[in-house]
């Protein structure tokens, strides 16, 4: 029997989910990334730390994978675990900082039948809680393998259209991101976003997967901090948007490599187009697309 999806969930309110961002929050997640920078880890720095923004998807994943939202999908685990993550788009709106309380919301904006699944779209806001200032907004995009949906496809709001690709990327010739067998297991903790897929190798043949592959927001998280490094000059306050689509399978043992080129719009910031590969050229993350303030 089909697992169904009804349309009619579409303009859903999420019960919002509550996250303390802490000093151990922030630090495990960029390490766990690779970060070894003094702005992410030195809690004694002047001035404090200061989180990677894509952070943010760790808070938002309270909301994607709480109880309130498996109530309004009508989803059991099982199905909850056939939801792939194919595009995520953040964009910051203030330095992520430690001992911060804040509360994120959620709406389903899209969901429509694709040829492999039920497409769905849910944007989300996490504001500070004691003054409801805003944070971060992001769009996560998924599809439930082979699901159908009911009733006709609808949509109240769309995500960011993917940015078109061109074919003068430069390629970093250092490894972004090495995919060891222990990374999806630091990951899943440090960024609190579990599917089992990503750590047991038993759930992942059960899925129709040859082995555990790396979290799409792993890949995402790191770009982010590979282009902190590259062209933000090691500030992660000046990244203020991370898009891309996650379009390949990021499997135990291959390294991960950056392409990128960039542009200046007069008076805005610093734009990155990237992609991200691994070692047979095959692509991970594609129409990546970040922002650099001055």
């Amino acid at each position: 029997m089909d697992n169904l999806l009804n349309s009619d969930i579409v303009g859903t309110d999420i019960t919002p989910a509550q996250t303390h961002m802490t000093a151990r929050r922030l630090m495990s997640y960029t390490a766990s990334l690779g970060a070894t920078e003094d702005v992410y880890l030195n809690d004694l720095r002047t001035g404090g730390i200061i989180g990677l923004p894509t952070y943010v998807i760790s808070p938002e994943w309270q909301v994607m994978n709480g109880a309130p939202y498996r109530n309004v999908l009508g989803a059991d685990n099982a199905q909850m675990w056939r939801c792939i993550h194919v595009q995520q788009d953040s964009t910051v709106f203030k330095p992520l900082r430690p001992d911060v309380h804040v509360t994120t919301r959620g709406k389903i904006c899209v969901l429509r039948q694709t040829r492999i699944g039920a497409y769905i779209a849910v944007r989300l806001t996490t504001s500070e809680t004691k003054t409801d200032t805003a944070l971060a907004e992001s769009w996560f995009c998924g599809i439930f393998l082979g699901d159908k949906v009911e009733g006709p496809d609808r949509s109240i709001a769309e995500p960011p259209a993917p940015v078109a690709l061109g074919d003068d990327f430069t390629t970093d010739e250092t490894t972004m991101l090495e995919v060891t067998r222990a990374l999806p297991h630091l990951y899943t903790e440090a960024a609190d976003i579990w599917n089992p897929i990503h750590t047991e190798r038993t759930a992942a043949q059960d899925a129709g997967l040859e082995d555990t592959i790396l979290h799409g927001s792993c890949s995402w998280g790191a770009a982010g901090l590979q282009i902190v490094r590259e062209f933000a000059d090691g500030d992660p306050a000046r990244l203020t948007r991370l898009g891309a689509r996650m379009t390949g399978k990021a499997l135990v043992g291959t390294s991960l490599f950056m392409r990128h080129r960039t542009q200046q719009a007069e008076g805005g910031p610093q734009q990155v187009h990237f992609e991200v590969v691994d070692s047979q050229g095959q692509s991970i993350l594609s129409n990546g697309y970040a922002e650099i303030t001055a």
